[in-house]
């Protein structure tokens, strides 16, 4: 379906969306365009979905509206969000989940992954798109949504787990620090929820970042930054003046 194919290149290409977004809107954009593009014919079949499961197929027709410039997309009025307890993980899980990988002696690209997750509250997207050429001292280069380029603090000994990972992708003569697919990251997250008897997710450490940093009475609009949001109120949603390399070299040795 070609312009399926053509929307798929433009989430990822002009937005820059994460491979678990464009796998979404993609989904439902297949069904909207097997109905003529018409979104009152497609949306009978989900009419007795929950309103959070509206909301995210009707902001899969306006985007793919948005792909095509069709001004129905400004007829489509999203419903309520239902709210719900979003949960995360807890500086305590994070400690246990790093001594087992340690105490099993897992690669360090494990360690890498949940460290950065944890301690940066990096996308799962940024990290699966990290370069070898993104890494300096102290510092990692990060693409966010809509290709918005940040620099992202990272203590000294996590520098040291990612300089070592470099050096063998150089050897491997591979570009991505990290080079696996969302569903290989999200895979090696979940086997490690026994550890703490909860169902993980790459997601939910981004949630423990924002969580901690505000335990540590960081700002709100410190954590915007860091996180990489554009408007404050998405990151009010994770924790229900610009930062510095010390105060984040205080919060993880």
């Amino acid at each position: 379906m070609e312009k399926l194919k053509k929307f798929k290149e433009w989430l990822i290409n002009i937005k820059g969306y994460s491979p678990k977004t464009i796998e979404v809107y993609c989904k439902y954009a297949h069904f909207l365009i097997e109905n003529d593009e018409n979104y009152f014919i497609t949306m009978e079949k989900y009419k007795h979905t929950t309103n959070n499961s509206k909301r995210i197929i009707l902001s899969s027709f306006k985007k793919y509206y948005e792909f095509t410039d069709d001004k129905r997309r400004e007829e489509i009025e999203l419903p309520k969000k239902e709210k719900r307890v979003q949960d995360y993980v807890t500086y305590d899980e994070y400690i246990k989940i790093i001594d087992f990988i340690k105490n099993h002696k897992s690669s360090n690209m494990s360690l890498a992954i949940i460290r950065l997750l944890f301690e940066t509250g990096i996308r799962s997207a940024e990290l699966l798109n990290i370069k070898t050429s993104d890494i300096y001292k102290n510092r990692i280069r990060i693409y966010g949504k809509n290709r918005l380029e940040r620099f992202i603090y990272v203590c000294d000994s996590l520098e040291k787990i990612l300089n070592q990972l470099v050096k063998k992708r150089n050897k491997e003569n591979v570009d991505k620090v990290f080079p696996i697919t969302y569903k290989a990251l999200y895979k090696r997250v979940r086997n490690l929820s026994k550890k703490v008897n909860k169902k993980l997710s790459p997601h939910m450490f981004r949630r423990g970042f924002a969580t901690h940093c505000i335990g540590k009475n960081i700002g709100i609009y410190q954590i915007s930054l860091m996180m990489g949001h554009e408007n404050i109120n998405t990151t009010k949603n994770y924790i229900k003046c610009s930062y510095s390399e010390e105060m984040m070299s205080s919060i993880f040795k």
